[in-house]
């Protein structure tokens, strides 16, 4: 794309979490935002209204919008069942895609959008903001630096205080539109963040625990939570705990809770032979100068989501790979399934099988990435 031409932005849903995007490609002076598609035409008709999109390209079919409108850019952000076909559709009609976490419901899913994706020569970034942040980023450049020395313990969650904090959108909850609960909706941010700090080691075997300890409960107290949720429709997991095993003999410990009995998990860490670091703030351990120490590491104001949605349309506007390697997305989505494949089995240890086209993407750290 030339430099004077604007990006031509379309919507595949027009929830809260498109309005986000909304905000940031309004930021950006190469972007136009053109079109939206919404199932419920009244909400896609006001998502319109407040972002200056035209009335007549508010569409409830996303093939209609994409078929007539000559789009660059689509941002997907409809419940997590219905991320893998438009994207796909996108992607095959020349569209590139920004799609919310997780990349999909299922494994083969993602894997197939991954695909379309090396057909079609679009880009396609999976909406990890936490890729941007300023501790995971300094993290990542702490232990690819070898201070940490060989990995072999570690705790992941993303976030580890929701003592009420079940999404009070039916989507999120039944297993119809979202395929999945806690685990698919936060524990995809806490297998990004391990596998993206550690450079994604060789996963061997995986054993894993759901519960759905409070979301059926209909004496639970919501105040100070999010707000009610249906108990009557609830479906899913609220609660997870899984043990990934690596390759190297190294453990990974995941939990995480919608809502819990409970005011925190505690915070995430990696230890290794030589150091540890833990986040939240992000802090280094090791033996230096005859004492343990540690280290509060100082970092920059950054606005993840501002990277986020500003590295896609640099990608698209440019030419360039996508600012997150879709690849490595699709190994997560794989470690995801086995830990809910494990819980079928009642926890019964899993070996974790991937197919090739992922696995270049492994050990990132033996390689010098």
């Amino acid at each position: 794309m030339g430099l004077s031409t604007k990006v031509k932005v379309g919507f595949i849903g027009a929830g809260g979490i498109a309005n986000v995007h909304a905000r940031y490609y309004k930021e950006l002076p190469n972007v136009e935002l053109v079109g939206v598609a919404e199932i419920v035409k009244e909400r896609g008709l006001e998502f319109a209204k407040r972002w200056n999109i035209p009335q007549e390209n508010v569409f409830v079919d996303y093939r209609e919008m994409i078929d007539k409108l000559n789009l660059d850019a689509v941002s997907i952000t409809t419940p997590h069942r219905l991320h893998a076909e438009p994207t796909i559709y996108a992607l095959k009609h020349g569209v590139n895609v920004l799609v919310e976490k997780p990349m999909a419901s299922t494994a083969n899913e993602a894997l197939e959008m991954y695909k379309a994706a090396v057909s079609s020569g679009k880009v396609l970034e999976v909406g990890f903001q936490n890729r941007f942040e300023a501790q995971i980023i300094a993290a990542k450049r702490i232990v690819s630096s070898g201070l940490l020395g060989e990995f072999y313990y570690g705790e992941t969650l993303a976030d580890g205080k929701r003592r009420r904090g079940i999404p009070t959108t039916p989507t999120f909850y039944t297993k119809e539109m979202a395929g999945g609960g806690v685990l698919l909706d936060l524990g995809c941010y806490a297998i990004d963040n391990a596998m993206n700090i550690l450079g994604f080691p060789e996963v061997e075997r995986i054993s894993g625990h759901v519960f759905t300890g409070i979301g059926k409960s209909k004496d639970a107290i919501v105040e100070g939570g999010w707000g009610a949720w249906d108990t009557e429709r609830f479906e899913v997991e609220d609660f997870v705990v899984a043990k990934i095993i690596l390759k190297n003999g190294g453990v990974l410990i995941l939990k995480e809770a919608w809502a819990m009995h409970n005011n925190e998990l505690g915070r995430p860490f990696y230890m290794g032979t030589r150091g540890g670091i833990k986040l939240n703030p992000l802090e280094v351990y090791r033996d230096e100068w005859g004492h343990m120490t540690t280290t509060t590491v100082q970092l920059p104001n950054r606005d993840p989501w501002r990277d986020k949605v500003g590295k896609f349309i640099d990608a698209v506007a440019n030419g360039k790979p996508s600012p997150i390697d879709p690849r490595e997305n699709v190994y997560e989505q794989f470690i995801l399934e086995a830990i809910y494949e494990s819980a079928r089995q009642g926890g019964t240890e899993v070996k974790l099988t991937i197919p090739d086209e992922v696995k270049p993407i492994l050990n990132q750290y033996a390689k010098g990435a």
